[in-house]
């Protein structure tokens, strides 16, 4: 869009055109989250979970791949990203009433069969709940989260990756991907024993409920 210089002189560009984002701006910036090794690890992890017989892992580990390229994504671009006010402040909650939740809680869904529906349903909206919780910033006041250590994140970053790739190594030379293999057992089938039984269930929920807790707060 175009309109007269008031000298007459021709046309002059206007604000409008010159606010539309530059391309070579966008580009190396969408490439960049697309890239992030953890966009990149969520996205592998959700394919392989679906194609062995798990969609509902695979769509919900793919989302948060998603929402982190997209988040990734604006924040390259220097997009402002204003501070979220937390849901709520973890030092309001006492620690008591969480423990007392998150046994009832893993009593509860133990309970339930391993990989049936209800045990799905409410994992899931716990889980979604958690990230959407996270997504505001850390859950107590005033606190910026910690730079990373870099030998630390090496170091996890190791242990990850190594597991992914053992994880990955046994699931291929199974039958098939959704058929179990106790010569090559994933991670899913050595837990079997364990979870396959109601205290097990519920002792691995109370420490999967207690992790996610302590990871809020950071």
């Amino acid at each position: 869009m175009v309109e007269r210089s008031p000298g007459g002189n021709g046309p002059q560009r206007i604000d409008g055109d010159a606010a539309r984002p530059d391309a070579t701006a966008v580009l190396p910036a969408a490439l960049a989250a697309l890239v992030d090794p953890v966009v990149g690890i969520l996205l592998l992890a959700g394919i392989f979970d679906g194609i062995s017989g798990n969609p509902i892992h695979g769509v919900v580990l793919c989302g948060v791949a998603f929402a982190l390229a997209v988040d990734g994504f604006g924040r390259r671009r220097g997009e402002p990203t204003p501070r979220a006010v937390p849901l709520f402040h973890a030092e309001r909650v006492p620690t008591l009433l969480v423990v007392a939740l998150a046994t009832a809680f893993a009593f509860v869904v133990g309970g339930f069969g391993r990989y049936s529906w209800p045990a799905t349903v409410v994992v899931v909206l716990l889980g979604t709940a958690a990230v959407v919780v996270a997504w505001r910033g850390s859950l107590r006041p005033g606190q910026e989260p910690a730079k990373l250590d870099p030998a630390g994140a090496l170091s996890w970053a190791s242990v990850f990756i190594a597991l992914g790739l053992w994880e990955l190594t046994q699931l291929l030379l199974q039958p098939s991907l959704t058929t179990d293999s106790n010569a090559h057992p994933t991670l899913s089938v050595l837990s079997d024993p364990v979870l396959g039984t109601h205290p097990g269930r519920s002792i691995g929920l109370f420490l999967w409920a207690a992790f996610g807790w302590f990871l809020l707060q950071r």
